[in-house]
């Protein structure tokens, strides 16, 4: 399943705004409360990190340091929530497969630069499906409704198209696709930035 251009758009607006899966031939959503509806409230012990996975969790390391700027991409804003889900290593967001939260998520709150930063392992994609891997990010806070983004995919996954490579270069310092460098102790690093929005993209806020 390949899609490029507006077609590719409108599926993975589904997948930020749904969470969807495909395992066994079918479409899984992790949640109502992940999908349709904003996650939940963020814990009041929020700060500008957090690791997602627990000790153990198979899969490479992988640390995002991101900023979030205001809508006029010039600004960063303090204190949005971050909220981040990924899949495992096998492309899931439950270890069974079905309906479900993501396992792997987690809060995060910018600091006075904009700043936040996150503690993940690369993501799997999904099995059975041309959809490169990528990190999901909810949007929030200081004055923001509730909002989600594009989702954060890497540079070198073979499932990336030449159309998504393009829809992210336009984008400049905004763009979704991103390069990935490894440290000598073997974790990866990427740098993303997402830029707010004025009005919620969810349905109903």
């Amino acid at each position: 399943m390949m899609l490029q251009g507006n077609g590719r758009r409108e599926f993975l607006q589904g997948v930020a705004g749904w969470g969807l899966v495909y395992a066994a031939g079918s479409f899984l959503s992790p949640a109502l409360a992940e999908g349709q509806n904003p996650p939940p409230p963020e814990p009041p012990d929020t700060t500008w990190k957090t690791t997602i996975v627990p000790a153990g969790e198979p899969g490479e390391p992988l640390v995002v340091e991101g900023r979030v700027f205001a809508p006029d991409g010039q600004h960063t804003v303090a204190g949005v929530v971050v909220y981040a889900y990924n899949t495992d290593k096998e492309g899931y967001y439950s270890p069974d497969g079905k309906v479900g939260h993501p396992r792997l998520k987690g809060y995060m709150k910018t600091d006075a630069e904009g700043r936040f930063e996150l503690h993940t392992i690369r993501p799997g994609r999904y099995p059975g499906m041309h959809i490169p891997a990528h990190i999901h990010f909810n949007l929030w806070g200081a004055g923001y409704p509730v909002q989600w983004t594009e989702e954060l995919r890497f540079e070198g996954d073979s499932y990336l198209t030449d159309a998504m490579e393009s829809e992210s270069g336009a984008l400049g310092k905004f763009a979704t696709i991103r390069p990935v460098t490894r440290d000598k102790g073997g974790v990866f690093h990427c740098e993303i930035n997402l830029r707010l929005q004025e009005k919620s993209n969810f349905p109903g806020h």
